[in-house]
C-alpha cells in the first residue's frame, strides 16, 4: 500500500489514534515523551485504505519524541515490512517500476539526535538509553562539526537517522569498528524522506535498483550470507525489507539464547552443539562458558546431596521419621529435603536433578530460584 505520510506536529495528533491500544507505550522521560510500540498485535498496523489516518499514525508510533510542551521533535522511520510479510508487500503487489534504490540493511541500533533542555543528546527508539550513550561517547571523540550538523538538523525540525554499529553492540553481525552510519533524514511534520548530501557522517551503502522481477531478486538475496539483507527505498519514502535466510536463522538462534533459562534448555536437552555453528564468536563463547558453570554447579550440588544421603543412611538406617525430625531441620537449604527422601526410595539423584531443572525453565523467575539452589 502506498499512502501519504500523516502530518504530525503535536502529541495530540497521535494520542487519539493509540487510545486503548496497550501495545503502545507513552513513556514520560526527563524533559521529553516517547511514543513507541512494544509489541505488534495482529491488527496493530492494519490500514483499511490509503486514507486511513489512524492506521497511518500507528505506523509512525515507533519512537516518536515530543518536547515538554508536546511538540514533535524527532520522527524516525515509520513502520515498514518485509517483502511477502503482508498482503500489501507481496511481490506481485509491489510496483517495481517506481523509482527506488537498494540500501544495505545494517545490523545495529537506530539512533537519532534530540535536544533535551538545550543539550544535544542521542536517542534510540525509547530515548536516551545505554546504547544511545555508547554512541554519544563515540561522537564526543569526533570532529565537533559533526555535532554542529546534528544540532542544525534538530533546529531545522528534521530527524537524521543513523544505525549505531559497534563490536560492543553486536546483534548478529560483527563490526570491527564503531560507527554512526547515516541512513536518511525525515521531515518532522510531514514525514518526507531525503538523503542530505551535506551529512558529514559515513553513509549507508547503496546498490542501484532491482533488475528483473521482484521475485527473482528476493530469491537471490535470501540465499546470500554474511549480511542481514537489503532495504528497498522508494522515492516517495515507502520502504520494504528483504532479509536473507542465513540472518533470520541466526537471529532466531540468538533470540533462543537471550535468557539463561533458554541456554539451560539447550544444555539439558543436549542441543548446544547443534546451535554453536550458527552463533557469532562472542555469543558462542558465552554459551560455552555458561555451560561450564552450569555443569560445575550441578556437580557440586549432586555431590552434596549424595553426601547427605550417605549421612542419613549411616545415622538413621532409613528411619524416615527420625530423618524428618532430626536431620531435615539442620539442612542449610530446605529445598534439598525432597531429593534426600526420594534417594532413600532408590531414585537416581542425577535424574531427579535434571528433571527438576527441566521443570524450572518455563519462566525466568522459576529458573532464578533453581539457579540459586544450584549455587550459580
Amino acid at each position: 500500500m502506498r499512502y501519504q505520510f500523516p502530518v504530525i506536529r503535536h502529541i495530540s495528533d497521535v494520542l487519539p489514534h493509540i487510545e486503548g491500544r496497550d501495545e503502545f507505550v507513552v513513556a514520560e522521560r526527563e524533559g521529553y515523551t516517547v511514543i513507541n510500540y512494544v509489541v505488534a498485535m495482529a491488527d496493530t498496523f492494519n490500514m483499511s485504505g490509503s486514507d486511513d489516518l489512524t492506521g497511518a499514525i500507528r505506523r509512525e508510533g515507533r519512537g516518536l519524541i515530543f518536547d515538554r510542551d508536546g511538540n514533535l521533535m524527532s520522527r524516525p522511520f515509520h513502520k515498514f515490512f518485509n517483502v511477502n510479510e503482508r498482503e500489501e508487500t507481496q511481490t506481485h503487489a509491489v510496483d517495481m517500476s517506481a523509482p527506488h534504490v537498494i540500501m544495505e540493511k545494517m545490523d545495529g541500533s537506530m539512533i537519532r539526535p534530540i535536544l533535551v533542555d538545550g543539550h544535544l543528546r542521542l536517542a534510540t527508539k525509547m530515548g536516551v538509553t545505554d546504547v544511545a550513550m555508547q554512541a554519544e561517547t563515540w561522537l564526543a571523540a569526533r570532529d565537533p562539526s559533526m555535532k554542529e550538523w546534528l544540532r542544525q538538523c534538530v533546529h531545522d525540525s528534521v530527524t537524521p537517522i543513523f544505525e549505531w554499529v559497534s563490536p560492543f553492540n553486536q546483534i548478529v553481525l560483527a563490526y570491527d569498528e564503531a560507527d554512526l552510519v547515516y541512513l536518511g533524514t525525515r521531515d518532522n511534520a510531514t514525514g518526507a524522506y531525503v538523503m542530505d548530501t551535506s551529512c558529514p557522517f559515513n553513509r549507508v551503502r547503496t546498490y542501484g535498483s532491482i533488475e528483473g522481477t521482484m521475485g527473482d531478486y528476493v530469491a537471490r538475496q535470501r540465499e546470500s550470507e554474511g549480511r542481514e539483507g537489503d532495504i528497498i527505498a522508494f522515492a516517495n519514502g515507502h520502504r520494504l525489507k528483504v532479509k536473507n535466510d542465513w540472518y533470520v536463522r541466526i537471529h532466531k538462534t540468538m533470540e533462543r539464547i537471550m535468557f539463561d533459562r533458554n541456554i539451560v534448555d539447550l544444555i539439558v536437552n543436549e542441543e548446544v552443539d547443534d546451535v554453536m555453528p550458527m552463533l557469532p564468536v562472542v555469543q558462542a563463547n558465552r554459551v560455552r562458558n555458561f555451560e561450564i558453570r552450569f555443569w560445575n554447579a550441578f556437580k557440586v550440588k549432586e555431590d552434596q546431596l549424595l553426601a547427605d544421603r550417605d549421612v542419613v543412611n549411616q545415622l538413621y538406617d532409613n528411619d524416615r521419621k527420625r530423618v524428618a525430625l532430626e536431620y531435615i531441620p539442620k539442612l542449610e537449604d530446605k529445598a534439598d529435603a525432597p531429593f534426600i527422601f526420594r534417594m532413600l526410595d532408590g531414585h537416581n539423584i542425577r535424574d531427579l536433578m535434571l528433571d527438576h531443572v527441566r521443570k524450572s525453565i518455563s519462566t525466568n523467575t522459576r529458573w532464578d530460584q533453581t539457579a540459586l539452589w544450584l549455587g550459580m
